[in-house]
């Protein structure tokens, strides 16, 4: 599943664009919207996002400067600019922030679509981690991983320091910041690792997130790594939360693709200091080694996920059978919230598209169908049997504007909301 933000000043254009794109077959996509540069630099504080398509002229905050501030926050991402206008110093301007495509709206639905293919393949093709393997074949290379990772478990775990750790860590390019805080994340395969893909994963893994996230392995068995992570702007850190699980499905595809290991990761987001780092370093070794399967289908969880209704752990088996009703309570509680793909796996500690994966597979019915449905029964409701103004229940039910959940309401009940009141004896 790839992620998508569309972004456009008007907001017919807005979603109707989003809506094409959430229905097409051709691509599997995960697609936001966002009505202005602004609230579009908002999201990408928050998210991380394969592809952008986003207009040029918006008032404020134009398409330009979308692009220059993409291309210094989330380098990997594809810009395609979508226009009314065709202006050759927009396209000379668009060529400048190197973005990926420059479409007319005029040209249609396909020529985006196929844009989008070329995006897809070029995200593919950085993932590709062939070149990674190589390079991890240079014994030098091999040598000073096995020492940094050496060293900082030294540092990490057994607080152990001596003059020769001083010596060497510039000697051998370790990345981290000693003594400040970090995250921990770790690496299950479905088969046993030798030191050269398992360097073939941790270089392939620094490439994707050296731009916002410092990593160093700090241990490695059979079957498990396990980094140190820290974010590169300190000031930050929301971001590089953000990067480090948006890479994931990303990696596990290109690890799967040629190398033909499975690997599935559990991540530690919360900082540790140094001196306490024994403890939950022994916890997510605990949860990658005994509770998560080597063929899992779950592409990143939160170490979180692996805890039952009282806090006790619990393995990936019985997870499952409580995911459906877990995930259905916490929709029906905060129906008048944020119930966005990113929210709910936010929540659950999944990655996004292994949630709405398996939710369809469990229940036959999309995150999205299953969300509608929800928040129309729920307006039905209110409408029925209480006095609340339509413009409340829009609210309730979680709709920015009345207008935008009349238009709904509508589309699904095929009357609108007042119609619906008039017709079950309510008053206005």
């Amino acid at each position: 599943m790839y992620r998508v933000l569309v972004v456009d000043d008007e907001e017919m254009i807005t979603d109707s664009l989003a809506a094409m794109l959430s229905e097409t077959e051709r691509f599997e996509l995960d697609v936001y919207r966002a009505y202005s540069g602004t609230e579009a630099f908002q999201l990408l504080n928050e998210y991380q996002f394969d592809i952008v398509i986003s207009d040029i002229c918006m008032p404020g905050t134009t398409g330009i400067e979308l692009a220059k501030g993409i291309r210094q926050k989330w380098p990997r991402c594809q810009v395609i600019f979508q226009t009314g206008y065709d202006n050759f110093e927009y396209a000379k301007q668009a060529i400048r922030e190197k973005v990926a495509h420059y479409i007319l709206k005029s040209e249609g639905d396909e020529i985006l679509l196929d844009a989008i293919g070329e995006c897809i393949r070029s995200v593919e093709k950085e993932m590709d981690v062939r070149a990674a393997l190589l390079k991890a074949r240079e014994e030098t290379r091999l040598y000073k991983a096995m020492l940094r990772r050496n060293i900082i478990r030294t540092l990490l775990l057994d607080h152990e320091k001596t003059d020769y750790h001083d010596q060497m860590w510039d000697k051998v390019e370790i990345s981290l910041t000693e003594g400040c805080p970090v995250m921990l994340l770790a690496g299950r395969a479905s088969q046993e690792l030798t030191d050269e893909t398992a360097l073939a994963i941790d270089m392939a893994i620094r490439e994707k997130i050296m731009y916002a996230v410092k990593s160093e392995a700090v241990w490695q068995d059979q079957n498990v790594i396990i980094w140190a992570l820290q974010p590169v702007d300190h000031e930050n850190l929301q971001h590089a939360r953000a990067v480090v699980k948006g890479m994931a499905e990303g990696i596990k595809r290109a690890i799967l693709q040629t190398l033909g290991i499975s690997i599935t990761f559990v991540f530690h987001e919360k900082q540790i200091e140094w001196e306490q780092v024994s403890r939950p370093f022994d916890r997510l070794k605990r949860v990658a080694e005994l509770m998560l399967s080597g063929n899992s289908q779950i592409d990143l969880a939160g170490i979180e996920y692996f805890e039952n209704r009282h806090g006790e752990e619990a393995d990936e088996t019985e997870l499952e059978k409580s995911f459906v009703s877990r995930l259905m309570a916490y929709i029906s509680e905060h129906i008048g919230g944020d119930l966005s793909l990113y929210a709910l796996s936010e929540k659950l500690h999944l990655n996004p598209s292994y949630l709405s994966r398996r939710f369809k597979e469990l229940t036959g019915q999309t995150l999205t169908e299953t969300i509608l449905n929800l928040r129309m029964e729920k307006a039905c409701d209110l409408l029925k049997n209480t006095s609340f103004r339509i413009s409340e229940i829009a609210s309730m039910v979680g709709y920015e504007t009345s207008a935008n959940f009349s238009k709904v309401f509508k589309k699904v009940m095929k009357i609108t909301p007042r119609e619906y009141r008039d017709s079950e004896g309510r008053l206005h």
